[in-house]
């Protein structure tokens, strides 16, 4: 899901693009804060004012106004405005204190803090006014010249004779007509000679009156030798046609270089014949207009290149529905193609879109008439769009009406962004959470979730709670950093890194100290900041307390050896310590030819033995004995009971107390652990716990024991009887291929030899002979194969080489056998599976899994074999339309003869094999440290075979 975050700077960087793109000055204010500059862009009118950006920000917006425009301006903004439709004329004031004229709009907008906000744009319009200003000083002049002279129209030029008087009649006429006309202007006769110009023309080209330019020519006046060519082709062009040519836009080339763009008039001046005596030449600099046109062009490419590159699909549509204008994404996003889009035939308002419902949306609540009707903005429309397969798509629209100076809407701006994708993956998202939850809500595992911006709870899950026992979330989120969380241990679960494990101590609601164990998860903004973390935790109080009481025993296991005696010694010997006890006694009863003993071994090391009538008559510990349970039991002034004189713990080591517990030792309560102080202790839960340990240890060593013995002897047996089997397989596989070689031999001799002497029955039983050879002859390969598995006596012979050109190999060599049985083999294997392997030894598996799918297929079914890459490995799978497997044949699978026998259950499939296929294949596998295994849906419902190698790059 995409942040607001994310939206914001997506807004923010468009809106930036728009500024750098605009020529007019752009500012943002604040409405409700004496109408403070917010935000401005850096353009030339700005640089026009004599403003930087700086100087503006968070300063009055009304500085910039003429005094005689400020109320005006106040009072505009403080009404505000829907859209950009509304603007006035008014005057700036610079930092020089000149004033200049601008075009002002303005839009009032809320920001994502609901803050009110105004856009305002300035238009510098000087240039306008000052040519508003300038034609209407030529329009009184031109009046001025209409009421002197009724009728205005091409002079005709006399003959030669009356030249000087023809121009001097002219003179007036023409002197007021340049007098008050800002073109440049001049007339030559039909010999392209200047005749004569205006003050205009004169300064363009630099001569100090304009009379010095009669009877000259362009070649005495210009300096551009190709300026000179082309005007002289266009004069000639309109003398020899007598065809005026109007508003030509041609380049002149100035003195000092510059070219400048002009607007060209050339009409031919006739005489009283009619015919062609000369030419009037008027032109206009429109340099500053073509330069305007291009800043515009360059500006509406730059435009396109944003609106082709933007994310979301764009149309602007007229006031009668028809799109004008369609970037490429619109064309992704509606599946139409932008020439059909354009069409003057196609009417967007007839789209085809759907409510939530699957109803068609009316009319008067499409996109479209909303807009018209209201002549507001749209924002985030959700509909589904139909589209022409009967496909539907979630589409999210945004217009904008662009209102024209009489108020009405010109054209509509709309947005449409294909939101399928992203809103089932919001539900996805959605979805997932709610199960998080749930299984958060019912988790073993406690949660916490830590805001770092206050240090406060964002979540807790009911399992943290029964941990820190307590029962509202308000109460734990105030208390836990000063009451909860120990404080030793704040500042480094606050500083701890993710992904390690952490342990630190709160205090429960009853005051006792827990450890909580677990991992941190940190959650980061759109920004990468950090702004949350995640605690996993478990409740690991007794744990820490095992740890502890453990540590000297930790020590000393270090040293353990596969010496059970040494080892018994060790853990008494931590006992002792953990225990400030003074002797430390384990005593081990047993059945000893058919008298009961006692082996009684100190920490010592010491070691000695009593019969049963000693041992209960001279150690006051056979007391233990007595209560045959596995609780501790205390006795404490020992030293005043009637052992004292003859237990020589008591009487020679002055013996006062002791602490022990029975040890289950096989069926019964046979050893014993027991402490001796020469002072009456108090015996804490603590040293009851090291107590209970130590006898679970001395337990468990006592079981390992028994067991490596009992191991031992059944590896010893086991090691012969498969000595014995892999020996019988041995010398039955040679003393069975010596008759089958002369079996195959002459059954082979005859028929190749005697064939034509012999009746058919004798051949068909000679090939029966053949067949059931070749049968047995693999049947001993595979015993043979399967002894040197069994004793590691098989080698591998690895090389880097193509997997999947094996398989294929695999594939060509029985499509014959599985064409016999009208099965379809669909390989679908990645085209380079690299790595090493023994190429014999995984053809032989790969053929036999192959085989099998073939066999337990019936007739017309499919084979399909396929390649998957997990973590480092290749796995290959065979799967087939077969009879598939029970859980319970699954389990026979890869044993030594572990065949699963299918006769005279009507399925059309094969039956013969040795049963030892899968597990030498099983071992293959294995000895490349790879894993083979099979899966099921059941009877009737095929299987699958897996096996995987090791992916070895070098």
């Amino acid at each position: 899901m995409i942040s607001d975050d994310n939206k914001q700077d997506n807004t923010k960087t468009q809106f930036q693009i728009f500024m750098e793109i605009v020529n007019d000055l752009v500012v943002v204010i604040n409405q409700e804060k004496d109408f403070n500059i917010e935000l401005i862009n850096k353009c030339p009118l700005l640089d026009k004012l004599g403003y930087s950006e700086n100087d503006l920000i968070s300063k009055p917006f009304l500085t910039i106004f003429f005094a005689d425009s400020v109320k005006n301006i106040a009072k505009f903004l403080k009404k505000g405005v829907e859209t950009f439709g509304h603007f006035q004329e008014i005057k700036l004031l610079s930092k020089k204190e000149e004033i200049i004229w601008a075009e002002i709009k303005a839009k009032k907008f809320t920001d994502e803090n609901k803050n009110k906000k105004i856009i305002v744009i300035l238009k510098d319009i000087s240039k306008q006014k000052k040519i508003e200003v300038n034609l209407k000083d030529t329009e009184d002049r031109f009046k001025k010249i209409t009421e002197t002279i009724p009728e205005i129209r091409f002079w005709k030029l006399f003959n030669p004779k009356k030249y000087e008087e023809a121009l001097q009649s002219s003179y007036e006429m023409l002197q007021m007509v340049m007098e008050n006309i800002p073109q440049y202007i001049i007339w030559k006769d039909i010999d392209l000679s200047y005749l004569g110009c205006n003050d205009n023309y004169a300064n363009l080209i630099e001569i100090e009156h304009s009379e010095n330019i009669i009877d000259k020519k362009d070649e005495e006046l210009l300096w551009d030798k190709k300026q000179i060519d082309y005007n002289r082709k266009q004069e000639i062009r309109v003398v020899e046609s007598n065809e005026a040519v109007f508003h030509s836009v041609e380049t002149w080339t100035l003195r000092n270089g510059e070219i400048i763009w002009i607007d060209v008039n050339r009409i031919p001046l006739l005489n009283s014949d009619g015919k062609v005596a000369g030419l009037l030449i008027t032109f206009e600099d429109i340099t500053e207009r073509k330069n305007a046109e291009e800043n515009l062009r360059m500006q509406h490419e730059r435009l396109e290149r944003i609106m082709e590159t933007n994310p979301a699909g764009i149309l602007s549509i007229d006031t009668d529905g028809r799109i004008i204008y369609v970037n490429s994404q619109a064309e992704k996003v509606l599946h139409f193609p932008k020439e059909e889009l354009l069409k003057k035939s196609f009417i967007a308002s007839k789209f085809k879109l759907i409510n939530p419902e699957g109803n068609p949306i009316p009319k008067h609540e499409l996109p479209f008439q909303i807009i018209m009707q209201t002549k507001k903005p749209l924002f985030d429309y959700h509909a589904t769009f139909n589209l022409a397969k009967d496909e539907n798509i979630l589409l999210t629209i945004n217009g904008t009406p662009l209102i024209g100076s009489n108020g009405n809407i010109e054209n509509i701006i709309f947005t449409v962004e294909d939101i399928t994708e992203k809103v089932l993956t919001e539900q996805k998202i959605k979805d997932s959470e709610e199960k998080l939850r749930d299984l958060l809500e019912t988790s073993t595992i406690g949660v916490l979730e830590i805001e770092l911006e206050n240090n406060s709870i964002s979540y807790l899950n009911p399992k943290l709670l029964e941990f820190i026992g307590y029962q509202d979330i308000k109460i734990v989120n105030k208390k836990l950093m000063d009451e909860i969380i120990h404080p030793d241990d704040l500042q480094r679960l606050l500083n701890s890194e993710e992904g390690k494990e952490i342990e630190f101590r709160i205090i429960t609601n009853e005051g006792k100290i827990k450890w909580l164990q677990g991992k941190r998860l940190n959650q980061y903004n759109e920004k990468g900041n950090l702004i949350s973390f995640r605690l996993w935790l478990e409740d690991v109080t007794e744990k820490k307390i095992y740890e502890e009481l453990i540590y000297e025993l930790n020590i000393n296991f270090l040293n353990y050896t596969t010496d059970t005696q040494q080892n018994i010694e060790l853990l008494l010997k931590t006992c002792l310590k953990l225990l400030d006890g003074e002797v430390v006694l384990y005593i081990n009863r047993s059945i000893h030819e058919e008298k009961e003993q006692y082996r009684v071994m100190s920490h010592k090391g010491d070691v000695k033995l009593y019969n049963s009538e000693e041992f209960k008559k001279n150690l006051f510990v056979s007391q233990i004995f007595i209560e045959n349970h596995d609780f501790t039991q205390e006795f404490y002034d020992i030293d005043s009971s009637e052992y004292a004189k003859v237990d020589h713990f008591i009487k020679d080591q002055k013996m006062k107390a002791c602490y022990g517990k029975l040890i289950m030792s096989g069926n019964d309560l046979n050893d014993l652990l027991v402490v001796l102080f020469t002072k009456n202790p108090t015996i804490s839960n603590q040293n009851k716990l090291v107590l209970f340990l130590i006898c679970d240890a001395l337990e468990i060593e006592q079981r390992r024991w028994r067991s490596q013995q009992h191991l031992e002897e059944q590896n010893r047996m086991l090691s012969e009887i498969n000595k014995l089997k892999s020996d019988l397989f041995s010398r039955t596989s040679h003393e069975l291929k010596t008759p089958l070689i002369s079996i195959k031999g002459f059954t082979d001799l005859l028929l190749k030899l005697h064939s034509e002497k012999l009746d058919d029955d004798v051949i068909s039983i000679l090939e029966e002979i053949k067949s059931g050879s070749k049968r047995l002859e693999d049947y001993i390969n595979s015993l043979v194969e399967t002894s040197q598995l069994d004793q590691g006596l098989m080698k591998l012979h690895k090389v880097k080489d193509n997997l999947t050109f094996l398989v294929n190999i695999c594939v060509k060599q029985l499509q014959g056998v599985a064409d016999l049985r009208e099965q379809v083999i669909d390989v679908k294997v990645q085209g380079n599976l690299l790595t090493e392997f023994d190429k014999e030894k995984i053809y032989e598996v790969i053929t036999n899994l192959l085989i099998n799918a073939i066999k337990y297929t019936p007739v017309g079914g499919q084979i399909t074999i396929e390649s998957n890459k997990e973590d480092s490995y290749y796995i290959i799978s065979i799967k087939d339309t077969g009879i598939g497997l029970t859980q319970k044949e699954i389990t026979q699978l890869f044993t030594q003869f572990g065949k699963i026998e299918r006769y005279g259950q009507g399925w059309d499939v094969g039956i013969e094999g040795t049963g030892l296929g899968l597990y030498i294949s099983k071992e293959l596998i294995t000895l490349h440290d790879g894993k083979i295994w099979a899966e099921s849906e059941g009877r009737n419902k095929g299987s699958t075979f897996f096996f995987s190698l090791p992916i070895i790059k070098n």
